[in-house]
């Protein structure tokens, strides 16, 4: 598997593997990230903390490991770094760095555990996590409403970074509902399965929600017989996950 990063205003592509960073990660991934790094840094550059939300168009085009290896690169700034899964329906980041998934977002969102309870050291003190709980009944409305405004406003001051890992725009409303608690969106991408008619939609969805979006990380993956098939069919669980976690 190849990943190939590229922000917007970046006009040189670094191709490496794709892989969550560590100190055993070869040198071109590690400053793949760092080029990924810096050109945030240089897309948002107003003080204080920078709220940051990672989305794709479709399911299955790495944004869950592509936003770990981000908040991960940022950490080593010493910059303080929140990472909140937000992806209630398909959650993977808890899978991925191997913590508990509940009491999550979800559990704090509705009332039932309070934030020391969800948040989470992620092998550094500068790198917290909140993972995203039980799958809700109501991920849109949730992610929508006071209690998530009200969450970021009271992390702004403890974090420089806030990244939100959401579920594909294509495939439900959730991330259009937090465009605005953020100061921009970061695009993920899969070369030979993402198509433009999926990415156009995706952008003009985000750009209706006015959301800015700083830029794109384009995984290269050769694509195989069957692939858009599989691809469909996970969507077809986003939905799914939703329907029968409110009895429908």
């Amino acid at each position: 598997m190849k990943f190939l990063s590229r922000m917007m205003n970046d006009e040189s592509p670094y191709l490496i593997e794709q892989e969550i960073i560590s100190q055993n990660s070869g040198f071109a991934i590690v400053e793949a990230y760092k080029t990924i790094r810096t050109n945030l840094m240089f897309s948002l550059p107003h003080a204080g903390c920078k709220k940051v939300i990672v989305t794709s168009s479709m399911p299955k085009e790495g944004k869950s490991s592509s936003i770990i290896n981000l908040a991960l690169t940022l950490a080593l700034t010493n910059a303080r770094v929140l990472l909140i899964d937000c992806d209630m329906r398909k959650s993977a980041i808890h899978k991925i760095l191997k913590m508990k998934g509940m009491p999550g977002l979800s559990e704090y969102l509705g009332g039932m555990a309070q934030l020391p309870e969800v948040m989470q050291d992620a092998g550094t003190m500068s790198f917290k996590v909140i993972c995203a709980g039980t799958n809700p009944p109501n991920p849109a409305e949730l992610l929508a409403g006071e209690a998530m405004e009200e969450l970021i406003a009271s992390l702004e001051e403890k974090f420089d970074y806030i990244l939100m890992d959401t579920p594909p725009v294509n495939v439900v409303a959730d991330t259009l509902a937090l465009a605005k608690v953020s100061d921009g969106v970061i695009m993920i991408a899969r070369e030979g399965e993402t198509n433009h008619r999926d990415f156009s939609k995706a952008v003009s969805s985000l750009k209706f929600a006015d959301a800015k979006i700083l830029g794109l990380i384009l995984n290269d993956v050769q694509s195989k017989t069957g692939n858009s098939y599989k691809k469909y069919r996970y969507a077809g669980d986003y939905r799914r996950a939703g329907n029968a976690a409110s009895g429908r």
